[in-house]
């Protein structure tokens, strides 16, 4: 997926797109490989026969990444355009919803990290289940 296809599906979600992200701090690689894996344990779980499911995950991802300090003051962050594409400096806006990211079996693998790289926040789908996931990089 190219650049611009990145920010389309992120435009499409209702993120604002402020850029690439060429900074220092752990890759989308890095960054994905520490938060999804074989032992990973979620911060909170969402049954998929959840009522309103699409507003429960985005609603659960963003308490989260908010409590943690994943989204900056404006609600900046980066997110995960691939692990081939890198970073890209996002925000959130009303209209967001990150759980439309799914792919087209419905799994929804969604990475994000905070501007120092210090914070990663993920959503993922587990069988019968949405899992909200984080790590922190010391």
């Amino acid at each position: 997926m190219s650049d611009d296809e990145n920010k389309r599906r992120f435009e499409t979600v209702g993120l604002a797109v402020i850029g690439t992200f060429s900074g220092s701090g752990p890759g989308v690689t890095e960054a994905f490989r520490r938060v999804v894996h074989v032992e990973a344990r979620p911060v909170e779980t969402i049954p998929r026969d959840t009522p309103d499911l699409a507003a429960r995950v985005n609603e659960t991802w963003t308490r989260h990444a908010r409590e943690t300090g994943v989204l900056a003051e404006d609600d900046s962050f980066l997110a995960a355009g691939g692990l081939e594409h890198g970073w890209f400096h996002v925000r959130l806006t009303s209209a967001t919803n990150i759980f439309f990211l799914q792919d087209p079996e419905g799994d929804l693998l969604f990475v994000a990290r905070d501007l120092s790289g210090q914070k990663v926040r993920a959503v993922s789908r587990e069988g019968s289940e949405y899992w909200i996931l984080d790590e922190v990089f010391r």
